[in-house]
Formats: C-alpha cells, sequence, structure tokens
C-alpha cells in the first residue's frame, strides 16, 4: 500500500536541518545512560553489592531479558500500525522516557533481603520493567530515521548526531559514575542509590527533550486497518522481514559483534579492579578517552564512507575492535594509564563505526523493502534488530556470572580485594579471548552482505550526494 507522507521537513534532496537531528539525538543521551547503567554495573551491583551468587545473578539477568521475546515484535508492530496526529512513534517517546527513568532508579535502590532468592526475584521484577520501558522507547525512536529522510548518506549522518549523544550518555554511565561511586564508597549500596536516581533524572530530561524537538519531523501514515486479528498481523509481518536477506545479514553481523561486546561490558568493572589492579578513577580515564575518541571518528567516519562505501566502514571498525579485544591479552597488574588512554582511543573507532554503519545499513534495508512491497515496516525490522541486541545483553553476563562461579569467586568478599588465579583467567576470556573470536565471526558474516547504493538507486532511492564517488562494493 502506498505510503502518505505527512508534515514535511528538510530540504529536497532530504538535507534534514542541524536542529532537528540534534533535537532527535538528545534522546540516545538518556538512552545510552539506561543501557551502559545498567549492562556496566549489573552483575557487579547484584553478584558484589547485593550478594547474589554470580550464576544465578547472570541467570536472573539473562531470564528478565527473555521478556523482549514477547515485548519487542509487540511494540514494534504496533508502532508501526499506530495512528496519532503526533507520528506513529513519538506517542511511545513519551511513555517510554517515564517508565524508562523510574526503571532505572528502582534496579539501584534495590534491596538486599536475608534471602538471596527473595532479592533475585525482586531485580528480575524491576530488570523486567527495565526491559519493557526501554523497547517502548527505544524501538519507535529508531524507526524513526527511516521516515524522516530518504537520502542514502543523510542517514548516516543523522546516526552520526546521535552518536555524539551516544558517547556523551556512555561518559556519564562509565566514567562519571565510576567517579561517583569511587568518591562515596564504590562497595556501599548507598552510593548506587545515588547514582541510580541521579542518572534517572538526567534520562527523563533527554528522551522527552527528543519527544518534544521532533514535533515537526516527518513522519509516514501506516497501512490501513486490516481485518485480521493483531496476532496474525504481527506473524504477516515478521514473516516478511525474516526473508529479507540482507536484514538476516545485518542482524546476524551485530549479534556475532555484540555478543563479544556484552561479554566484555558485564565483566570489564572486574577485570579493571581484580586483574588490573586499578580503581574506578583511572577506568573514568578510559571511558573519558572512548567519549572524545569518539566524537572526534564520527565525522571521519562518515566521511570515510562516503569515499569507500559503509560496508568497508564497518570492516575497518570490525577489524579495530578484534585487535583492541586481543590487546588485553598483553596487560597486567598495574597496567600504565597511557596503554590504558591508547587503547580507549581505539574504542572511539570500532564503537562510532560500529554503532553509525549498522545502523545506517538497517535504514537502507527498511526503504528498500517499502520500496520494493510499498508497505513500511520500521518498527518490525526495528523490533528484530533491537531483540537481538538486548539477546546479546542477556547471554553476556550469563556467561561472565558462570564463568566466575565456575572460577570459585568469592562474592563475600568486597568485589575489590584480587582473587587471582581462575578468577583472572575467567575475566581474561570475557574481555579479550571471547570478543576477539566474536569479532571474527561477525567480519566474516559481514563478507556476504551485498545491499548498494547502486541497488538502492535503482529502486527509487534518493542519494543526496550521487555525484560523489562510492567504491560500496557490487552484487
Amino acid at each position: 500500500m502506498a505510503t502518505v507522507i505527512d508534515t514535511p521537513s528538510g530540504q529536497a534532496d532530504g538535507t534534514l536541518p542541524v536542529s532537528l537531528k540534534l533535537g532527535w539525538g538528545s534522546g540516545a543521551f538518556g538512552i545510552a545512560i539506561l543501557m551502559n547503567g545498567v549492562s556496566g554495573l549489573i552483575l557487579l551491583f547484584t553478584a558484589s553489592i547485593l550478594q547474589i551468587e554470580p550464576w544465578l545473578a547472570g541467570l536472573v539477568i539473562f531470564l528478565a531479558k527473555l521478556i523482549d521475546v514477547v515485548t519487542d515484535p509487540v511494540v514494534g508492530v504496533w508502532s508501526d500500525r499506530h495512528d496519532s496526529s503526533r507520528g506513529r512513534r513519538r506517542p511511545f517517546l513519551l511513555w517510554g522516557a517515564i517508565a524508562g527513568a523510574v526503571s532505572f532508579a528502582l534496579i539501584f535502590t534495590a534491596p538486599s533481603f536475608e534471602n538471596q532468592y527473595l532479592t533475585a526475584f525482586y531485580i528480575f521484577i524491576v530488570l523486567s520493567f527495565y526491559a519493557l520501558a526501554y523497547t517502548i522507547y527505544n524501538i519507535p525512536y529508531m524507526s524513526m530515521p527511516a521516515e524522516m529522510t530518504d537520502s542514502y548518506h543523510e542517514r548516516s549522518s543523522i546516526h552520526a548526531y546521535r552518536m555524539v549523544f551516544i558517547s556523551l550518555g556512555s561518559f556519564i554511565a562509565t566514567a562519571g559514575v565510576k567517579v561517583v561511586l569511587e568518591a562515596l564508597g564504590k562497595t556501599e549500596p548507598s552510593s548506587y542509590a545515588i547514582v541510580g536516581i541521579g542518572c534517572a533524572v538526567l534520562i527523563l530530561i533527554s528522551t522527552l527533550i527528543a519527544y518534544f524537538a521532533t514535533g515537526s519531523a516527518r513522519f509516514t501514515k501506516g497501512e490501513a486497518k486490516s481485518t485480521k486479528s493483531n496476532a496474525a498481523q504481527i506473524v504477516d509481518e515478521f514473516n516478511a522481514v525474516r526473508s529479507n536477506r540482507h536484514f538476516l545479514r545485518l542482524i546476524g553481523v551485530k549479534f556475532a559483534q555484540l555478543l563479544g561486546v556484552q561479554t566484555s561490558g558485564a565483566a570489564f568493572a572486574y577485570f579493571f579492579v581484580q586483574s588490573l589492579g586499578r580503581d574506578f578513577n583511572v577506568l573514568a580515564i578510559f571511558g573519558t578517552t572512548v567519549t572524545i575518541s569518539t566524537i572526534i571518528f564520527a565525522p571521519l567516519l562518515i566521511k570515510f564512507s562516503k569515499l569507500y562505501g559503509k560496508k568497508n566502514t564497518y570492516y575497518l571498525a570490525a577489524s579495530v575492535n578484534i585487535l583492541y579485544a586481543l590487546s588485553w591479552s598483553l596487560a597486567s597488574e598495574g597496567e600504565p594509564v597511557w596503554s590504558i588512554v591508547l587503547r580507549g582511543s581505539l574504542v572511539g573507532i570500532a564503537f562510532t563505526g560500529n554503532v553509525v554503519m549498522a545502523m545506517s545499513m538497517l535504514t537502507d534495508i527498511i526503504n528498500a523493502d517499502a520500496n520494493r512491497t510499498g508497505v513500511r515496516r520500521e518498527g518490525a525490522f526495528t523490533s528484530l534488530y533491537s531483540f537481538v541486541e538486548k539477546l546479546t545483553g542477556a547471554v553476556g553476563p550469563l556467561i561472565v556470572g558462570f564463568a566466575l562461579s565456575i572460577a570459585g569467586f568469592n562474592n563475600k568478599l568486597p568485589f575489590d580485594v584480587p582473587q587471582g588465579g581462575n578468577v583472572d583467567t575467567a575475566l581474561l576470556m570475557s574481555v579479550s579471548w571471547l570478543p576477539a573470536i566474536f569479532g571474527l565471526v561477525a567480519v566474516w558474516i559481514l563478507s556476504g552482505y551485498k545491499l548498494t547504493e547502486e541497488e538502492l538507486q535503482a529502486n527509487g532511492f534518493r542519494s543526496s550526494s550521487a555525484s560523489e564517488p562510492n567504491q560500496e562494493e557490487k552484487s
């Protein structure tokens, strides 16, 4: 069915106003705090602060993420078919902003019951609420760029703006939070409660700014109401999505890549303290370096992609990520700060390229599908993509939790007391060996990705820079 365009914004060539890109991108600041604040601390917080056995903590995190098996496709298709004068997606941003902020505060103000299973059950409930809130906001939010412009390279540009806000939000969730915890006492439950409430306020402000700032953004209307049941419509939507070979290839790349990232992230705070003998202030220096590097390399990688193609840019970022992961195998206790800073600069290249190129390629796939079928399925595509992100976010802590339990990690000791031996081996496996292996698998899968700018143009996709040289791979 033909798409109806409403409230157009931007120039005739698809270029969007800077104010709109900044406004939409600002939502990523809160989402980055929401995601990285939880993923970077949740295993350490549950295992060492709430004193749940590591294997049980990892299992609870994994089970809570499985809630997304149901919520992701429901929210994705719901937002595809939602009818509102504010657009199909924006109402979800309002609801998700409030729920996301509340869920973050509830996680880090969690009580510790005498029975660890009661504590684990509470964590399961609030993490499930967090997963639902994140879904309600992020899936419609990430679906919006596919509606806002038809320009091939403008899609990369808008995600580059988002990348800057992700970097700033990640900086708060990593470096900022670690400095505060170090100052307040990183082994004290009250420190995490203060951080939880403070970050919740930032999450609410940022995500609401994106809601109000995108009031003028172009959006598309969904297809006419169907006589089929909601369940049947969901099945139809996802049958269409899963038959898209370009999309299946892209989420395969993301699954392999993110599995390494999430495994490393779950173990990273432990690795810094246990294996490197460094405190959270040095970890904050690392996070600061990542943020600066990301902001510097975001525009440079966009230029690189215009010259050499999105796929080659993705190759570059993925390769740097593999080298970064392997470099931790050379680290030792008392690792010099300059060496840690150098690694942080590499993360900026890898992180920027991976996030911006993957999301830009996803929006290409969404619009190629719409041009071919006449049906808008932004929510369906984005929900499956998001589910892969969340699934890896569940599996990563599960791997690390069981690895630490098998290694004999004693969670009754303060987590800054080195335990050495098998614990160091388990942590090194989590932050270096496994991410490198998963990264190699991602590169291998990426080699089969074939959607090019030329193919998109042949199917009615507009490029704002058709005259610019591009060496994207041919099908």
